[in-house]
């Protein structure tokens, strides 16, 4: 049996549009795993902070958060039934912090996704606070989804996955050839590899053997598949090696994919307080969801 087997799609859901989109997504993936769909809403606790200063709220205003947040729910799980009726839809509502609260339900999700924009007006805080903080201190690969309005379920376009030969980008490629083949589409493994100007070798460059030097960057692609294209024979496989800044290309590659996946690094005290560059500029600035995946702890 599949270590995911009953795992679900967990997605934030505040009242927004990106919300939504999120929650679509989800659903569509979710029906393509198998998996059910949960739903996650967050409230304040009646003790809440406003720029570092605590608040007190009104008890009766936190019911009312309470009934506005199911509210919030009943209205996402009709949109999302009307597009898969027969999809296994369940909730969890709760008051506290929502990143806590996703990073909690993320111990048994398959997938944690969330909308690349919250509610509210001051949208880039919202993506610095509780989209980042889950992606960094997740369990489980977390789904940013931002671009267009995401479809109602997976299209044909192939998935991309970054692969730079580290054990991160390794747990990547497993997640991208698993959804590649939930999706039935193919998959395209990018990897960007630093040529004389990035190594600051302009000035040496003709006694560096760059044929070779590319051709050894081949292999970190080769090694990556090895072994995992023959559990997925169903995956069409496109390698693509190229020269250049990894987030730079995986942005271009974004341009003609529905799924942009990559790894980052895990959620230690140093390594987890910031999400990796290339994995940051990818999750402000793709025009597709990314998902960001590291090896469960």
């Amino acid at each position: 049996m599949s270590e995911h087997a009953g795992a679900p799609v967990v997605v934030g859901v505040d009242g927004s549009r990106a919300a939504l989109d999120a929650a679509r997504w989800a659903a569509g993936t979710a029906v393509r795993l198998d998996a059910p769909l949960l739903l996650a809403h967050t409230y304040p606790d009646e003790a809440t902070f406003y720029n570092g200063t605590a608040m007190m709220i009104d008890a009766q205003f936190i019911q009312e958060l309470r009934e506005d947040g199911n509210s919030m729910l009943d209205a996402t799980t009709a949109a999302v039934l009307q597009d898969h009726p027969g999809l296994a839809v369940e909730r969890d509502v709760r008051s506290g912090a929502a990143a806590s609260h996703l990073i909690e339900l993320s111990r048994a999700a398959r997938i944690v996704a969330l909308g690349a924009q919250g509610a509210g007006a001051v949208t880039d805080y919202l993506l610095g606070s509780t989209v980042l903080r889950t992606v960094n201190h997740a369990h489980s690969p977390v789904a940013v989804v931002r671009g267009e309005p995401a479809t109602a379920a997976p299209d044909t376009r192939p998935i991309v996955v970054g692969v730079d030969g580290s054990q991160v980008s390794e747990k990547a490629v497993e997640e991208a050839f698993a959804l590649a083949s939930a999706f039935g589409v193919g998959l395209d493994v990018v990897h960007a590899w630093s040529g004389e100007k990035q190594h600051g070798l302009a000035h040496a460059s003709k006694y560096v053997d760059w044929t070779a030097y590319e051709e050894g960057e081949k292999a970190i692609v080769s090694e990556c598949l090895a072994g995992i294209r023959d559990e997925y024979p169903d995956v069409p496989v496109n390698a693509v090696t190229t020269q250049g800044v990894s987030a730079d290309v995986l942005l271009r590659h974004a341009t003609r994919t529905q799924l942009l996946v990559v790894g980052s690094h895990g959620r230690g005290k140093v390594l987890g307080a910031l999400l990796g560059s290339v994995s940051q500029n990818l999750v402000h600035h793709a025009p597709c969801p990314v998902l960001v995946c590291r090896a469960r702890q």
